[in-house]
Parts: C-alpha cells; structure tokens; sequence
C-alpha cells in the first residue's frame, strides 16, 4: 500500500538508500543526513514528505525552512530539494509535491530543477527565477582608480560590520561550507556569501547572496582578482538576476540547463536569492 507522510529523523534510515541512488550529485552520507536538521526554523517539524510502499521508501521531496526580512517585511521562505521518486513509482510524483502547494504564507522555490522537475512546476504555475549565469573572470584594474576599496575576508570584522537582516544571514550560514566577504568603499558597503563550485570543470566562486548590487558593480575590477585569488578560482559565478540587469565587460553569459522556479503571493524574483537551500547544506 502507498502512503504519503511528513518526513521526520525517524525516516532517514530507510531514506539514505534512496537518496544516494540521486546520479546527478555526489553526496556523502553525512551531507545527505544534515537535510534532516532544523538548520533556520525551528517552527516546523518535518523535513519534507517521504512515500512508503509497506515500509520501504520509495519517494522523498526535501523541504528547507527559513524565516527573512525582505523589503522590510518578514517572509517565510520554503525551499524544495532533493525530489527523487523510484521508476515504478514515477506516476504518483505528485503525490510529495501537493501537500507543498497547501502551505500557506509560503514563498517555494525550487533552485536545483531538472527537466522533469521543471516541466511539472511550470504546470503548476511556478514562475522562472533565473535562466542563465555569468562568470566573472580577473578583471584588469589600475590600483589608483579605486584608492577606497577595501575587502574584508576576516570573519570576526565582518561580523562587527554587518547590522540587521546581514548580521542575521551571516550567524545563520557561519557554521557551513560559505565564504564571507566584505566590499567597502564610499558609496557604502556589499555582504557576499558564496562557495566553491566547478562549472565545466573550472573552479569558480558562486555568489550565493549579493546585499548591494551597485556597490558590486562600482568595485568589481577592483575586487575580482582578489576574490579569485582568495577563494583559489578561475573566475566569480553570478546568476544574473542578482546584477539586475547591469552588464560587466568582460564576462562569459551561460543558460543554466533547467531555469530555477518559484511561487510566492509576496516577493519577486530580484527579492530572491540562493541563500538558506541545498545550496549551503549539501555544498553544491
């Protein structure tokens, strides 16, 4: 018989088998097992929807939840991740999906689509977040252009710099797999969060959170080589959204296979970032 229930620790045994059938991403258990803590909310108590057929596992949908001041106003944020289904089971996907469209006061994002998560998302009404990329590589720079540039690497500074929503982001990521950067200069200063990744087998840093785009885009050639030098990479990996439409020259524009997706009553996609996801707790 299949059912359908709530995923709490008690589940994660049986589900470990399952999760480590996933092709696409290569995880260790113990980065499988921290989906099943309350990493930012500790209001809710499951970590997703789990289907049984007797008491094997054959379906798990990973739900991350998170609570954010955006625009001044308070949102609860719900992240899907991890949604793996056995072959026979296929058919009944839906079934861990449903009960997610039932939350109320619920911004979902889905950030990690593939072609399947995607097409049955868009059905749904979910809405494209981000459809392409772009890397940043060491851009040339003259140090006298920008004699007030000053980056900050040194996490106890930073925390001493960072006030409200960005104090809060940064004791909520502190403890996992981010780098924690500090751009100031006159025109105020930019908090980044990212992480190392490799795109086409190039090491690059993914910025996963951006606080002030403009004071970015003002210090880029300034900060990229090092940034890049830091973090030992090639180039900065920034979704496009996240420049709001601004351009940096030179830089390489990559479409992302299968766009990110979200449903929210509140926010926009320009409100949305990578932050509090599987991005931070399976270190993709």
């Amino acid at each position: 018989m299949i059912t359908v229930k709530k995923a709490t620790i008690k589940d994660v045994d049986k589900l470990l088998p399952l999760l480590l059938e996933l092709d696409n991403i290569n995880q260790t258990q113990k980065e499988w097992k921290s989906l099943f803590k309350f990493h930012w909310d500790n209001s809710q108590n499951y970590f997703g929807y789990v289907m049984y057929d007797g008491d094997k596992a054959v379906g798990f949908l990973g739900l991350l939840f998170s609570r954010r001041v955006v625009n001044g106003q308070p949102n609860n944020f719900c992240n899907i991740t991890s949604w793996i289904v056995k072959n026979e089971y296929r058919r009944q996907s839906l079934h861990l999906l449903l009960p997610v469209l039932e939350l109320d006061n619920q911004t979902i994002t889905v950030l990690t689509c593939n072609a399947g998560t995607y097409f049955i998302t868009k059905k749904l009404g979910f809405i494209d977040l981000e459809l392409g990329q772009r890397v940043i590589p060491p851009l040339p720079f003259l140090p006298k252009s920008k004699p007030s540039t000053n980056i900050i690497f040194d996490r106890s500074e930073i925390e001493k710099k960072l006030q409200g929503e960005a104090l809060k982001i940064y004791y909520d990521h502190r403890n996992l797999n981010c780098s924690h950067i500090l751009i100031c200069g006159l025109e105020g200063i930019c908090y980044l969060v990212g992480a190392r990744t490799n795109k086409k087998n190039v090491p690059l840093l993914h910025i996963h959170y951006m606080s002030d785009h403009r004071v970015f885009l003002s210090h880029v050639r300034a900060v990229s080589g090092r940034l890049c030098w830091q973090a030992k990479v090639a180039g900065l990996l920034v979704d496009e959204r996240l420049l709001q439409g601004e351009t940096i020259f030179p830089s390489i524009h990559f479409s992302l296979p299968n766009p990110r997706v979200y449903k929210s009553d509140t926010l926009k996609s320009n409100d949305i970032d990578l932050l509090y996801s599987e991005y931070q707790i399976l270190n993709l």
